[in-house]
């Protein structure tokens, strides 16, 4: 017999291809693809809610700035500091008249009932 006349191909194949070299599959993300439809419209609401999430935080600090005594460059933030203290003032002073007048009602009813 002659020798190296037969070669027996092997289980292995051929070279692979190498994964960096693959398409590599974009998952749907935010920054890849649009959201379209009800998933949108969800997006705004929650774009929109954190906002005024944040402007409501932003006033608050704002305010709790203003009333320490702090010096602002900007204006638009003291006056919203501004607005804030003078909201929460109309609030207390609402909830502390509402309580008096409930505790006069309550005294005149403990003065009808002796």
């Amino acid at each position: 017999m002659a020798q190296g006349g037969l070669k027996l191909k092997s289980n292995k194949s051929g070279k692979k291809s190498n994964p960096s070299h693959q398409k590599k599959n974009l998952s749907k993300g935010h920054k890849a693809f649009a959201a379209k439809g009800r998933k949108a419209t969800l997006a705004k609401q929650e774009a929109e809610t954190s906002k005024a999430i944040n402007r409501k935080n932003e006033a608050t600090v704002a305010a709790r700035a203003v009333g320490a005594g702090g010096k602002f460059f900007f204006t638009d933030i003291k006056d919203a500091g501004k607005k804030e203290i003078q909201k929460k003032n109309e609030a207390l002073r609402k909830k502390e008249s509402k309580s008096s007048k409930m505790s006069e009602r309550l005294q005149e009813q403990i003065d009808k009932l002796k």
